[in-house]
């Protein structure tokens, strides 16, 4: 049986603690979860404005007592459509806030982990242009080993 000169040797009884700090693991990821956390609520406050917007936009145009012709109808689908967006914003961004606590926690890796790709899909994330280089970041901060041990 052959052992690898530079591996660390066992101490009898098992593995011992991990090592590296925990402290140095919490600063490490806290940069990108606050570059996140920042980005997103500035996307949330967007989309809420612009929630705000499409409805008061549906209701001019209900109010307005004009039939219903086919360019009404296309605004009120782009309205409808609007709506639609601003409420999926506002939902993915309450994920990604919830996802970025936990990662400064140092808790659930998985959730941190898709946390950051959510980040990144414009769809979801409400400030998609700021959140592609943060969620990148937290990627990569969440792959290294050093980090990775001390997640619950």
């Amino acid at each position: 049986m052959s052992q690898n000169p530079y591996s660390t040797p066992q101490r009898p009884g098992g593995p011992g603690p991990p090592q590296g700090d925990r402290f140095a693991a919490a600063n490490k990821v806290k940069g990108p979860a606050i570059g996140m956390l920042i980005s997103t609520i500035t996307g949330m406050l967007i989309a809420l404005i612009g929630l705000a917007l499409n409805i008061l936009g549906i209701s001019f145009m209900a109010a307005s007592g004009q039939g219903v012709t086919p360019d009404t109808a296309g605004v009120i689908g782009q309205g409808v459509a609007g709506i639609a967006q601003g409420l999926i914003g506002l939902v993915g961004g309450g994920v990604i806030i919830f996802g970025c606590i936990k990662m400064m926690k140092l808790q659930s890796y998985g959730f941190a982990f898709t946390t950051s790709i959510l980040a990144m899909i414009p769809c979801i994330s409400p400030c998609c242009f700021l959140g592609i280089p943060f969620g990148i970041w937290g990627l990569v901060v969440l792959n290294d080993p050093q980090v990775k041990q001390f997640f619950k």
